[in-house]
């Protein structure tokens, strides 16, 4: 199970220098869960790295804004938005 501490590091992580190859492409993740809590934690556990994947060949690096909510609140979000 990932912590604070390890999510923290890896949104530090540079995408640079990264090949695309050893990347997670979200569009072969498939999500599996019945709550919120298991989906995320399947999530992190199939995409490595949250805050840096693939979408088919192009390379992706995401970045929240420090006032901004945290990945975690906006991913239960997005959940919970699947589920209406």
């Amino acid at each position: 199970m990932m912590d604070i501490k390890l999510l923290e590091e890896m949104a530090g992580r540079s995408i640079g220098g990264t090949p695309p190859e050893d990347l997670k492409d979200i569009l072969q993740v498939d999500i599996r869960g019945d709550t919120v809590c298991q989906k995320w934690e399947d999530y992190l556990a199939r995409i490595g790295n949250p805050y840096c994947f693939r979408v088919g060949e192009t390379p992706v690096r995401i970045s929240f804004k420090p006032e901004g909510k945290a990945l975690e609140e906006k991913l239960k979000t997005y959940f919970l938005g699947l589920k209406r």
